[in-house]
């Protein structure tokens, strides 16, 4: 069995939940998978596996997944699989 924990960088569950969250009000808004792409772009990051994980979450939101997310549900999902080390 292979440990399948995603390095977080400096951030915690709790900012990966707190981003999917405002990564779902972003779509709500009616902005494109684009234009968020392009404002991570811009962030000033502590670590690189930060990028990549916030683009990971950026693909799930706006993607078949976040079509059932609420604003508040997108953050729980993504905190359960952060602390289940997905």
């Amino acid at each position: 069995c292979v440990q399948a924990a995603y390095p977080l960088g400096t951030m915690t569950c709790d900012d990966i939940a707190s981003f999917a969250s405002e990564a779902m009000s972003w779509r709500k808004e009616g902005q494109t998978r684009e234009q968020v792409l392009a404002a991570l772009d811009m962030r000033t990051y502590n670590d690189p596996v930060e990028k990549k994980n916030l683009t990971a979450i950026v693909d799930m939101v706006f993607g078949p997944y976040g079509r059932n997310w609420t604003v508040e549900s997108a953050g729980n999902v993504m905190r359960t699989d952060c602390m289940k080390g997905r």
